[in-house]
Formats: C-alpha cells, structure tokens, sequence
C-alpha cells in the first residue's frame, strides 16, 4: 500500500468516528506521577529492598521495591474515561514507571515496565438495574492494590503479592439495587499474580462476585469473593491435571465518622486447595488497619497489619507496622515520609551478608504530582 493510500485511509477513519466522538461525554483525563527513594536498613546483599516482588524469593511482600538505597521513577500514570449518551462507559488506565514491576510483570531492559493496568467498557442494560462489563480491570481486594497516589503511605501492605493481586480480565454482569447497594458477579481468568493463584495453564476461568456497600461515613465497602481452578502447572509446565480450586475472601471498608480520619481496614482470607506441602491446604490470613488523617495541608498514614501463611506444614506470621507523615507543598503535590518496621516468626529477610534474619527496617520518602 503506498503512502498516499494509506494516509486516504488513516483520514477516512478519522472522519468515520466524528460523529461517535461529538455524541460522546469526554474523554477526560487525570492521573499522576511518582518518584520515590527508599533505603532498607537490612541493607540486603542482593541489592534490593526486601519485598522488592523480584530479589530475594524467599521473602512474602510485595510492596514498593526494587534497588536498594536508590532513587525511582514509580509511576507516571494516565487515566482516560469517557462514554455516550446511552451511558456506554470506558475506563483506561496506562501505567509506565519501575512500578509496573508489580503490577504488570512486563519488565524491559532499562529496568522499567509499562502496563495496561485497566481496559474496559461498561453497558448498560436499557432501563433495568443491570449492566455488562468486559475487559481488565482491578481486583477490589485490599485498600491499596492501585498506585501510590491514593495509598495511606508510601509502600504497599502484607497482602498485596501474597493474597491479592492487581488486575484480572473478564467479563461481568453488573447491578445497582439503589444508591448503597451494589455489585457484579461474573467470571475472569488468568488473574495477573503468579505469587497468588499461580499459572492458569488452560484459561479455564475463576468465578468472581463483590457487593459494594456506600452508606457515607459510618462505612463505606466491598466484599468480594473468588473461586476456581488455577495454578495449572508441574514439573512438566502446564497441565490441566495440576490445577488446584482456589478460594479467596475479602473484606476492605473505610469509616470516616471522625472528621478529618480515614479509618480504612481490611480482612482477607486465601485457600489454595491442596497446593501446600505433602498436598496439603495453603491458607493465608490478613488483618489490618490503615488510618489517614489530615490536617489542613498536613497528613499522617498509619498500618498495622498481621498477615499469616501456611503451608501445610509451616506457619509463619508476619506483624508490620508503618508510619508515614505528608505535607501538601501545593494543592496538586504531596511530599510524604516513611518509617516501615516487620518482624516475622521466621527468617525471611535477607540481611547485609546475604542470610536470612526475621526482622526487616525501611526508610523511604516519595513526591507525588495529581493532575
């Protein structure tokens, strides 16, 4: 095809969709950019923070990582949204930055990862309470599986990477019984967190419900729900004879009846069927609380989480505490600090001489733009 062809075509698509885009409400756009330094006292001598999701492997976080004592670029995030009259909806949320380590897995050379965090379309079914929506888009587990820009504090908690996982494809049916209650129930597959469900080997896909509840400042939240077969793979590589039925379970709500406090919690339960040692259950647990409170242009975020794993034939409990004070420095930018401390029942934590020790220390600090 010859450049004129194809510049003739490129023009009449254009035109093609004038009518569709002048009928349409936006697109609108938002998002953020984030720059981050955090220093592990551990001082791990693999060069990562521990819980960086990539060095060392023995370790259960996930939080935000990756070179030690290093300066980052985390994220620079776009939201896109628009819809129509009829009230079809689109979301887009793009994501490129070393955050994309954890969100994505989609790592380039120069140690960056750009990531399709978000990509659906919403519809509505006529007049009823129902809708369809089909597409990737986020799990709504746990208080802080998106960016850092919404999050209490700097890093990420216990369950993100261990029990939850970021984003998942699928299709749902969709209802709004009223302005507090609603929900979607529906099936996605291949859940996009190896260290959660595993590989789904063959697509077959996981059962997914939420009821959302929004009844203002006494409490606002979702409980979810998953169930299906996944982590089809063995010695082999995939197989459909290795998949095991994975349950999970969440609760994340936010109480905001004392003014200027976000009082945000999370319960979390996760059974991979058979999956442990000697075949044996894998459960996890997680409780946490993650208060944010603000102050005029001045906030501090507070975690507390236990998080409990086991094997079958192991236990191990992990407490982590974090303190993370913020300044608003213009109405678009927040500078915050971070103190993390975890200490675990047993060795996971690498230390400056490469072993394993069961407490871990964090320092960090992070400049985000909201646009």
């Amino acid at each position: 095809m010859s450049k004129t062809s194809r510049t003739l075509g490129l023009v009449a698509g254009a035109l093609a969709v004038v009518p569709m885009v002048a009928s349409a409400d936006g697109p609108k756009f938002s998002g953020f950019v984030t720059g981050s330094y955090l220093y592990d006292l551990n001082d791990p001598a693999s060069g990562y923070v521990n819980g960086a999701g990539t060095k060392p492997g023995t370790t259960y976080l996930d939080f935000y990582g990756g070179r030690n004592a290093s300066f980052k670029a985390d994220a620079a995030h776009l939201t896109v949204t628009g819809g129509d009259s009829a009230g079809a909806t689109y979301v887009i949320d793009l994501d490129a930055g070393t955050d994309g380590l954890a969100t994505g897995q989609n790592l380039t050379g120069n140690q960056w990862a750009f990531d399709l965090q978000q990509a659906y379309v919403a519809i509505p079914l006529g007049k009823t309470p129902l809708g369809f929506q089909i597409g990737k888009f986020y799990t709504s587990e746990g208080i802080e599986v998106g960016n850092s820009a919404a999050n209490p504090t700097v890093t990420r908690g216990l369950a993100f990477g261990a029990l939850e996982f970021t984003a998942s494809s699928g299709a749902l049916i969709t209802f709004k019984a009223n302005d507090q209650i609603s929900g979607a129930v529906g099936a996605i597959t291949s859940p996009f967190s190896g260290s959660v469900w595993g590989y789904d080997g063959d697509g077959i896909p996981v059962a997914y419900g939420k009821l959302a509840l929004a009844y203002g400042d006494p409490f606002a939240g979702t409980i979810s729900a998953y169930f299906g077969p996944q982590g089809g793979v063995d010695s082999a590589g995939p197989s459909p004879l290795a998949r095991k039925n994975y349950l999970s379970l969440d609760l994340t709500g936010v109480n905001k009846s004392i003014g200027g406090l976000d009082l945000n919690f999370q319960v979390n339960y996760l059974m991979r069927s058979k999956a442990g040692a000697d075949g044996k259950d894998w459960t996890g647990f997680l409780a946490g609380l993650q208060p944010l409170y603000h102050m005029g242009a001045a906030q501090v975020g507070v975690r507390y989480e236990f998080l409990s794993m086991d094997d079958g034939t192991t236990s191990t409990t992990v407490n982590s505490i974090a303190l993370s004070p913020g300044i608003k420095l213009t109405q678009s930018t927040l500078l915050r600090a971070e103190y993390r401390f975890d200490m675990a029942s047993e060795k996971i934590f690498e230390d400056d001489q490469g072993a394993l020790t069961k407490n871990d220390q964090l320092v960090g600090g992070e400049l985000n733009y909201t646009f």
